[in-house]
């Protein structure tokens, strides 16, 4: 029997034969695990406060003192979909493909099975630039905000998800004293770390992991306009490259690593982010803000997936996976339409595990 390259099962498969997009926020801070993909139409999300307290001396014939399990919270909520569609018309398979041999052997046949794969791969790239926008938003705004669209021109729902207590506030956000942006006139390298060292400990007193500090464009530029901080990053240059992160972010575009720098007593990973997306008007824009910086860890957040249920030759069809294809084909017009869509879901593991300073610089 012959394989149906176009059933909705053998194009998943295609998919995940395809190798992975590279997507920095995505990759490093919100992995998915099996666990992470539900088969149902809500994913739970629950985070729990951080842990940095003592256990008490005690006499020794005494009780031991009852501990407080640590706090959280469960939430349940569903997905956006997020999703794009490639046609493929009569005409497109008459014309010879880009890469293809001017004096081309291929039949139709053969082109609409190649296109096939090539529409699947370029859809997925698009998926994938989404998450990795969802996944930064979710860092900088502790949360996010996103417009459903009905179709190409017309706006939706706005959906609003948010990681804390508005009463209390945002614990992911510090605020850049007066006289400490990082290029005010007079400012020095101990007022920077004074910075981070104060991001830091938020996290830290609040039993939290934090390893890395994220730069946007414009930030890493005023910190290596400081000298002291050009000299440690030459000092542990050759610490660096042996300590493997370099090589870890190396496929990431736009994300650079200059090492391990103590910021008063917290040894952080320094790293540029200028990665970018074209947005709904077809201007490149940054992913992380040129101006703003995050301290946080690997780990901090995670990607969840719901299913998605369609229609497929008048069947009802239930997929759990981070990627559903769907086929239509028009025979009348000799036409063909690829869908592929996710429903996606970028959330803390703890509560607040990022801390996020915005206009350090300008």
């Amino acid at each position: 029997m012959p394989i149906d390259i176009l059933n909705t099962y053998y194009m998943l498969g295609l998919w995940r034969g395809l190798s992975p997009v590279p997507s920095f926020f995505k990759d490093r801070y919100f992995p998915t695990t099996p666990a992470d993909i539900y088969d149902a139409d809500k994913v739970l999300c629950e985070y729990q406060d951080g842990d940095n307290q003592m256990a008490p001396f005690m006499v020794e014939r005494a009780e031991p003192i009852a501990v407080a399990r640590r706090g959280y919270e469960i939430h349940e909520y569903s997905p956006t979909m997020i999703g794009n569609k490639r046609d493929l018309t009569l005409d497109d398979l008459k014309k010879r493909g880009f890469g293809e041999a001017i004096l081309s052997n291929s039949t139709e046949e053969q082109r609409a099975a190649r296109y096939a794969m090539e529409d699947l791969a370029a859809l997925d790239r698009r998926l994938a630039r989404t998450e990795e926008w969802l996944c930064a938003q979710t860092i900088l705004n502790n949360g996010f905000t996103v417009n459903e669209m009905i179709d190409k021109n017309t706006v939706g729902n706005t959906a609003t998800v948010q990681f804390y207590d508005a009463v209390k506030g945002n614990d992911g956000l510090y605020t850049i004293g007066a006289g400490y942006k990082w290029d005010d006139n007079g400012v020095t390298w101990a007022k920077v770390v004074a910075t981070v060292r104060a991001m830091c400990r938020g996290l830290s007193e609040r039993g939290l992991a934090h390893t890395d500090l994220l730069c946007g464009i414009d930030a890493i530029d005023a910190l290596l306009a400081m000298s002291e901080f050009r000299a440690l990053v030459d000092k542990n240059s050759g610490i660096a490259v042996s300590s493997g992160i370099e090589a870890e972010l190396s496929p990431y575009d736009g994300v650079t690593f200059y090492g391990q720098i103590n910021f008063g007593g917290y040894k952080l990973n320094v790293i540029s982010v200028d990665e970018q997306y074209a947005n709904a008007s077809g201007v490149m824009t940054n992913h992380f803000p040129k101006t703003s910086i995050a301290v946080t860890a690997p780990g901090a957040g995670k990607l969840m997936y719901a299913k998605i249920t369609q229609i497929v030759d008048k069947q009802f069809q239930t997929i759990a996976d981070k990627r559903v294809p769907r086929l239509f084909i028009d025979e009348r017009h000799d036409t063909r339409e690829l869908w592929l869509r996710s429903r996606p879901f970028a959330a803390p593991k703890n509560y607040s595990p990022w801390v996020v300073a915005n206009n350090v610089v300008g």
